[in-house]
């Protein structure tokens, strides 16, 4: 199993395993009990291979993170769990994570990192190919410029009455807002 192929389902605790597709959406599975069920249009559902964290330079991938418990986790450190104290929590987020944002990444959103990473442990997650996506990760990093004014023109640029939607394939589908008609 690969980090592309567990999602999280907003509302739903823990994370979930797809199985395959449906008219209507997915059919997941459960990592924590192993229930199958599907999923309808309106629920919104996060692959983990597209999730980020936020630091204070740039965003840092999902798999990248992971490594990082995994590495701590290997040298003897305990990672902290859903009841553990926020000082805890936060202290091993530094080490885990040192530059990340401390206005944006709240203490829930570690817990449920860990949560997460302890379920993705006991799992048959690919280790060795998580680690070839967060090396790959660093090395698009590294390689690609700095373009926070162009994508800030580009985002200006855009027309109002348009929104973006990302569907549960991870495609992106254009929306408008239906003009009004005068009289």
């Amino acid at each position: 199993m690969e980090l592309k192929d567990v999602v999280s389902v907003k509302g739903m605790p823990g994370l979930h395993k797809i199985l395959g597709r449906n008219k209507s959406g997915l059919i997941l599975e459960s990592l924590t009990d192993g229930k199958r069920f599907g999923t309808n249009p309106r629920q919104r559902i996060s692959v983990l291979s597209d999730i980020a964290m936020f630091t204070e330079e740039e965003e840092v991938k999902l798999a990248v993170v992971l490594m990082s418990i995994k590495a701590l986790e290997d040298a003897g450190k305990a990672v902290p769990t859903s009841k553990s104290d926020n000082d805890e929590v936060k202290a091993f987020m530094a080490q885990v994570l040192p530059n990340y944002d401390r206005e944006r990444f709240y203490t829930s959103d570690m817990k449920k990192l860990f949560v997460w990473y302890g379920l993705l442990k006991s799992t048959d997650l690919d280790w060795s190919n998580l680690n070839k996506e967060s090396d790959a990760e660093e090395a698009t990093d590294a390689d690609a410029p700095k373009n926070t004014e162009t994508k800030a023109k580009k985002l200006a640029a855009a027309p109002k009455n348009t929104a973006i939607k990302k569907t549960a394939a991870g495609a992106k589908t254009k929306t408008t807002t239906p003009r009004k008609m005068g009289s």
